[in-house]
């Protein structure tokens, strides 16, 4: 199974080696999910082709790929150390992607002459990413994690657990 870390919180206790397969597991969900939000928001002309970013390229579905696994694998790099160095490494997890995410919403308004819809459709990626990123890799790396049910999953998301909003 791996190193297990032993002075975290029982709940929270992380499965370095389940971090090895759960890190890019969560780069090709939240690649997925943005996906089918991008081709969606494509349909419906939320995005129009001949919008360039930064003056050169358009929004492409290659470069949301890209950018959505980076920021996975990053994330899954910054897990595997609060998961060494810290006691509450999924509170810890939580608090700094709440951040980031809070942090990310400035760059689709950010983008000169970006129409709302391309503002709204970005803002829903970042929002979808983030939550991929806490529910995979946090549920998949930890020691203790029980077979899959829906109904603790419907259970979590109403709760707020799986955005970190329940206190612990």
């Amino acid at each position: 199974m791996g190193a297990v870390r032993n002075n975290s919180a029982p709940s929270e206790m992380v499965a370095y080696m389940r971090l090895l397969w759960a890190g890019p597991l969560t780069g090709v969900a939240a690649a997925a999910i943005n996906a089918v939000v991008y081709l969606v928001a494509s349909g419906l002309g939320a995005i129009p082709e001949d919008f360039v970013v930064g003056g050169s390229r358009p929004v492409t579905l290659e470069a949301l790929v890209f950018t959505s696994i980076l920021s996975a694998l990053v994330a899954a790099v910054l897990f595997t150390l609060f998961a060494r160095f810290t006691r509450r490494p999924v509170r810890n997890f939580h608090a700094v992607v709440m951040i980031v995410l809070v942090l990310s919403f400035a760059t689709p308004f950010a983008l000169p002459g970006a129409p709302l819809a391309i503002a709204a459709t970005l803002l829903l990626m970042h929002v979808m990413a983030a939550v991929v990123i806490i529910s995979v890799l946090t549920v998949l790396s930890r020691t203790r994690w029980r077979r899959f049910s829906w109904t603790r999953l419907r259970a979590a998301v109403v709760s707020g657990a799986i955005l970190g909003l329940q206190r612990r």
